[in-house]
This record gives C-alpha cells, structure tokens and sequence, in this order.
C-alpha cells in the first residue's frame, strides 16, 4: 500500500475502539454492582492481552487471508479449521437476535403507551424484530452499500452516549451525590448467576479488538505502531468499560440496573436530573440506532465471512450464488436472514419474560463466539514453542474456556434454560462436522 494511504496510530485506535466498544454491556456491569470495576480490568489482563498477543503472533508466522480460521487449519488441519470458521460465522446469528430484542425493545420504551408496552412483551419483540430482520435482509441482498450511513452513524452516537453517561454521572455524583454507595460496597465478587454472567459477558465485551493486528500492512510504521495500538485500545476498552460502568451505579442504583433496561433507564433519569426529562426518549431513541447501526454493519459482511474464511467451498454452491446486477451473494443472507427468526423463536420456548429472552440469545452469542478462540490459543500454543508464549496461550485458553462455561449459568436459576443452552451448543458443532463429513463423501476422489 502507498505510504501516503496508510493510517496512523489514532486513526488505528480511534476506529477499533469505537468498533469494538459494546455500550449495552455496561448495563450487565452496573447490574453487578460496584464489584464489576476491577473485574473489568481484569477480564483485560486475563483474556485481552493473551489474544492481543496470539493474534500477532500468528498474523506474522501465517501472513496470509482468513485470520482465525486459516490458522486453524494450518496447526491443527483442516477439519479444525473448517469447524472454528463454521462457529465463527454461526455466532453471528444469536448476536444479531440479541440486537433486536435490545433495539425493540428501546424503541417501545422511547414511543411509550400500548404500541411501546406491545413492543416490551416477548410477542411482541418477535413480530418487530422479525420485520425488521426481513427489511435489512433485503437490503443487503440489494447490495451493500445500501445504509452505510447508519452503521457510521451508530459509531459516533455509542461514543457520545458513553460521554454523557460518565459526564453525567461524575457530575450528579459531586453534587447531589451517586445512586451507589461505592465505599460500603464489597469488592468481593458472589459466586452466584449474575458473576458468571458478569464474567462470560466480559469474555465476549474484549473479544474483537485483537483485529487491530490484522491492520498492519495498513498502518504507518508496521508492526510497532499497531504494537502500540493494541495497548492503547485494550487501555481504552478497560477504562470505556469501567468508567461508564461507574457512571451508570453513580445514576441508578444496582436494583434498578436490569441488563436489559439498565441502559435506557440511567440515561432517562440522568437526564431528568440535569432538567432535559423531555430529552429522554430521544436518547433512547440514540442508543437504538447506535445497536441498529451495529446489526447493519454486522449483517451484510458476516454473509460474506464464509468466503472469506475460505469454508465455502465445503457448503452447498448455492450459498455463494451473487446477484448479477450488486454482486451481494443474496441466498447466504436470506439463509441468515432465516436462521435469525429461527433462533428469535427457539428463545422464547419456555421462557416468560423479555430478560429471560434477551439473557438466553446473549449467552447462546457469547459461547458460539469464544468457543473459536479456544482454537486461537490452540493454534499459538502449536505454533510458538517457546516456554512463555506457551504460558500464555494456557492462560488464554483457560479464561476463553470459562467464558464458555459461564455462559451456560442460568440468570433466573432455571437449569431448563442450561439443557436449551446445550442443545444449541451441540446442534452448532455438530452441524458443523455433518456439513463437512458430507463435503469429504461428495468430494471427486483424487
């Protein structure tokens, strides 16, 4: 690439924060209490350094295209790397249905009356976020470049949010003082439902900014600028998490911090106590877009993560049939499109309230996307003999492992909800090696 298109560290730390940065999970912090601040920083110390480490490593020992999987398949083979590029991309799913209980939810508390109380109600959820699934489906099967504008957008209101949540609160907590009493609290965690959620959210909340190493034929300065990225953004998730995190327990109280209405709830008493009540709506009406401009920026290019995993060529041709006239591969998306209403619907067998909902897709995303890191820190650990890379990669792999096992904890003590968690779990894998056991039978015969 030409020197003078290369981006500098800023631009570098500056986009992966703001890409990386998840505002909804601040409520699963606040909804813990004072406690989850320095556990924050040390899901960074404990997962994010490993992967940030793994993920330099092994983009520098395997320079080519495909990342995670393709590392994958050249330490541990090619079925390995094809069932860590399956899950990788199947994650996908229960993350976009999380999105829009989250987004349907917001958008019925910033209109209010029955149509908002209709869009609170699981039914409800369902309808909407079935609807709007099938929209952006088909907006992206018209082509991509159809709303990029909102994904931008999204970017951009998540960081002002987190502004005024933590403005406000340190504000509000000098001079009326905060909602938490932080100096009574313990800073011991429980070893109860809303720890192991606290912890496998966290896993989940770092995942992704080990993506910034794969910026490095970008960046101005090469593997040590993006060396210093890392840091930075990893320091800048850290204080992102524990600051606003703070902010909301400085506004509401923890009784009050639901991991579903925590959120919308600090910012419409936060701005009630400044004296702009009327204004709140309208910030809920923000963080919708900031999760819809997620789920747009998300969709379109994780029906192309096949592809550029290298895995499709053991799926269906079909999958990759492109539209002629915008080049959108348009049968993967409606599949995804599809698979999404499918899990949407899945989540609400047995389960009576929206939490309960939201609290099952979100554990069903944050297993089905750390399980692939427990290949990443496979793959080092084959990879790099040494003695401290080695360590590292256990440590890492250990905290992925119990990210995956938390998320199985059940948030209202009904163990129903575990056995639904592992037949999805078992479902994802095994589907997984069918998919590719019939790929090794079809296959010409060398």
């Amino acid at each position: 690439m030409d020197s003078a298109k290369k981006v500098g560290l800023w631009d570098i730390v500056l986009y992966a924060t703001a890409m990386n940065f998840g505002i909804r999970w601040l409520a699963t912090g606040a909804a813990t209490g004072p406690v989850a601040i320095p556990i924050w920083i040390a899901a960074a110390i404990l997962f994010l350094v490993p992967l940030s480490l793994a993920t330099m490593a092994l983009s520098e020992k395997f320079p080519g295209e495909g990342a995670i999987y393709a590392w994958t398949r050249d330490t541990m083979g090619p079925f390995a790397g094809f069932l860590c590029g399956w899950i990788y991309w199947a994650c996908n799913l229960p993350f976009f249905a999380a999105l829009l209980v989250f987004v349907v939810n917001l958008v019925g508390r910033a209109i209010g009356g029955e149509a908002g109380a209709a869009l609170t109600q699981p039914t409800g959820v369902l309808i909407a976020s079935t609807v709007t699934i099938v929209v952006i489906g088909w907006l992206h099967s018209r082509g991509i470049g159809i709303g990029k504008w909102l994904s931008s957008a999204g970017a951009v209101v998540s960081i002002l949010l987190l502004v005024f949540l933590i403005g406000t609160g340190f504000w509000l907590a000098a001079t009326t003082g905060p909602a938490t009493d932080f100096a009574a609290a313990d800073y011991l965690p429980e070893l109860d439902a809303n720890a192991a959620i606290l912890w496998a959210t966290m896993v989940f909340a770092y995942g992704g900014a080990e993506g910034v190493a794969l910026l490095r034929s970008e960046a101005r300065g090469g593997v040590k600028t993006i060396v210093t990225a890392l840091i930075m953004v990893g320091v800048g998730l850290a204080i992102a998490y524990a600051l606003g995190t703070a902010a909301m327990l400085m506004i509401l109280p923890q009784d009050m911090a639901s991991r579903l209405d925590g959120l919308p709830g600090a910012l419409g008493v936060a701005a009630e106590k400044i004296g702009l009540a009327a204004a709140g709506p309208w910030l809920t009406a923000g963080l919708a877009l900031v999760m819809l401009g997620g789920l747009n920026a998300w969709f379109g290019v994780s029906a192309r993560l096949p592809f550029a995993a290298g895995i499709d060529h053991v799926l269906p041709p079909a999958i990759g049939r492109q539209d002629p006239k915008t080049g959108a591969p348009y049968v993967a998306i409606w599949l995804q499109t599809a698979l999404v209403v499918i899990i949407m619907i899945f989540s609400q067998a047995g389960v009576k309230t929206l939490a309960g909902v939201y609290d099952f897709i979100v554990a069903m995303s944050t297993f089905s996307y750390t399980l692939p890191f427990l290949f990443l820190f496979g793959a080092w650990w084959v990879a790099d003999p040494r003695p401290r890379s080695r360590w590292i990669a256990v440590l890492g792999f250990i905290v992925a492992l119990s990210g995956v096992l938390c998320s199985f904890v059940p948030s209202e003590g009904d163990w129903a909800t575990t056995f639904k968690l592992m037949f999805a779990a078992a479902v994802l894998v095994l589907s997984g090696a069918a998919i590719y056991g019939w790929y090794l039978i079809r296959r010409p015969k060398p």
